[in-house]
């Protein structure tokens, strides 16, 4: 009776464990997505990476676009891309039904989700039209790549990155006693 090789079997057994281990993860995600709560119909733009339906409002998994009062360079003039970027966003709201999904909610109690537009995700349409930047490594890459060699939108010239522009004004409202109360009173409503 002859022997099998021991590198035979080994390489069999690592096959097994990484099939185990993406089926694990496949139905992983799945379960993960079965909790995923759906919401459709006419939403509203509040700003550039946030919508709201009734009284409830959404943020954009994903990107991050600029404040409402934030401005951006092109060429030697400024520009409202924050103004601008709420409109985009508005733009892609008026198309059609508006389907969005998500289980999870940020510290201003907003519902996190990924929505689309016509099967068109509606954060990578923003991304690809300069209106926003990825807040995720892979997430929106290509849209932001091709954003950036195409001179769209913000990347028309010099901006600030929306984090960075809310901490620097964030800062400056503190110094003003009376701005600080109305932030912290916006920040405890969720405004």
């Amino acid at each position: 009776m002859r022997r099998k090789s021991g590198r035979a079997f080994r390489l069999k057994d690592g096959i097994i464990a990484a099939l185990i281990l993406m089926m694990g993860t496949l139905i992983a995600a799945k379960l993960d997505g079965l909790g995923q709560e759906r919401f459709s119909g006419r939403f509203y733009a509040v700003d550039g990476d946030t919508l709201s339906r009734s009284d409830e409002r959404f943020r954009l998994v994903g990107v991050d676009a600029p404040e409402l009062q934030q401005t951006c360079g092109r060429g030697e003039r400024q520009w409202p891309c924050g103004a601008e970027a709420k409109a985009y966003l508005a733009t892609l709201l008026k198309r059609d039904v508006v389907e969005c999904s998500g289980n999870k909610r940020d510290r201003y109690k907003r519902r996190l989700v990924r929505c689309s537009v016509e099967g068109r995700d509606v954060a990578a349409q923003l991304v690809a039209a300069g209106f926003a930047v990825t807040t995720e490594y892979f997430l929106f890459s290509e849209e932001q790549t091709l954003a950036q060699s195409e001179r769209a939108g913000i990347w028309s010239g010099p901006f600030m990155q929306p984090r960075d522009w809310r901490r620097e004004h964030k800062a400056a409202e503190m110094d003003a006693p009376f701005a600080g109360f109305l932030s912290l009173v916006r920040h405890l409503l969720g405004w």
